[in-house]
């Protein structure tokens, strides 16, 4: 009993490097210009929340404003985003999506749905006590990673 624990244990963390290391590669998400993983999930900060600002960006996305702001670069420079004068203050720049940033945007959506789709088929014959057991794991597991 105890190896098999083990060898869940060993199983789960190379699960995690496995999709770490492709989810870390760089992506086009059906444009021309390939997108790292901070970058997508920037884009997809600023499509969910338009309007923002360097310092709004950096708060929800939990990130420094300079972490940011070079980000923010990247994009303006990949044509993902463009910067313009707040309509409701005069002082603050804020970020709106360019259609290539939206298409970006929705393929990697879509990409998300996809993984959900496919764990979704995994967990449809599992009883109540096991997803219970399961949603526990996960739970006790991210908040050990916030705690690391």
């Amino acid at each position: 009993m105890e190896y098999k624990k083990e060898q869940i244990g060993e199983d789960l963390l190379n699960l995690i490097c496995e999709f770490y290391e492709k989810d870390s590669k760089a992506r086009t998400f059906g444009t021309d210009t390939e997108l790292y993983h901070s970058e997508i999930h920037m884009l997809q900060c600023i499509m969910e929340h338009p309007g923002l600002h360097i310092s709004g960006i950096a708060c929800l996305l939990g990130i420094t404003r300079g972490a940011a702001s070079q980000t923010v670069k990247r994009l303006e420079r990949k044509k993902m985003i463009v910067k313009e004068t707040s309509p409701t203050n005069c002082k603050k720049i804020v970020m709106h999506l360019t259609s290539k940033g939206e298409t970006a945007c929705q393929n990697h959506k879509k990409a998300h749905e996809k993984y959900c789709a496919v764990i979704l088929t995994f967990l449809t014959d599992a009883s109540a006590e096991q997803l219970q057991f399961f949603s526990g794991f996960l739970s006790k597991f991210k908040k050990f990673l916030e705690e690391e």
